[in-house]
């Protein structure tokens, strides 16, 4: 056995250009008994965003850990959708007359 195979190997389940989002789902993961640990969070820079962090989990927990992440994020699109709709009933666009006076 080496020395590198005694260390737990670690997958990549998560990469977002945001880093507050890697940390939500690191909060997330930590709430399911999943330790994980974010990658390139943005490096020297804090806040930048562009420079995509990763989270990585160790390998026997990757399946559960992309399920969780796929529920929140589906929960999330979810959410989005209820809030256009409701801003579309309150907002509704209105269609300009082709007599109008802006052709």
């Amino acid at each position: 056995m080496t020395a590198d195979s005694s260390k737990k190997q670690l997958v990549n389940v998560y990469s977002t250009p945001i880093e507050f989002d890697a940390e939500l789902v690191k909060a997330m993961l930590a709430d399911e008994g999943i330790p994980s640990y974010i990658d390139d969070a943005n490096g020297p820079f804090p806040g930048l965003t562009g420079i995509p962090c990763h989270i990585h989990v160790a390998v026997e927990h990757e399946p559960l850990a992309r399920q969780l992440i796929e529920e929140h994020e589906q929960r999330h699109r979810a959410r989005v959708e209820r809030e256009l709709a409701v801003e579309e009933q309150d907002f509704p666009h209105e269609e300009l007359d082709s007599d109008s006076e802006y052709d």
